[in-house]
């Protein structure tokens, strides 16, 4: 299902902020958000992501989608603490 204002409480959110977020992303982007009835939950980190990059490709005016079904196939995870104690 695309993700719209009217059925945000279809989707599973790790908080009230991650919920805050993508309601900003449907509301003021011409993003398109897939979420399909899968165990992903948004949450605050992979919003601000979406968010980002939403509101990137709008001020480049191109699209961005995103589809959230496989949560291995994500592209923007949250790095383990094991790769960002290198950076």
């Amino acid at each position: 299902m695309m993700i719209t204002k009217t059925n945000l409480n279809r989707v599973t959110f790790e908080n009230e902020d991650a919920r805050l977020l993508i309601l900003d992303v449907v509301t003021h982007t011409s993003a398109c958000l897939y979420y399909y009835d899968t165990e992903i939950e948004i949450t605050v980190f992979m919003a601000l992501t979406i968010r980002d990059r939403a509101y990137k490709a709008d001020r480049q005016t191109s699209i961005y989608s995103v589809s959230l079904m496989d949560s291995s196939r994500l592209p923007f995870r949250k790095p383990s603490r094991r790769l960002a104690a290198r950076f």
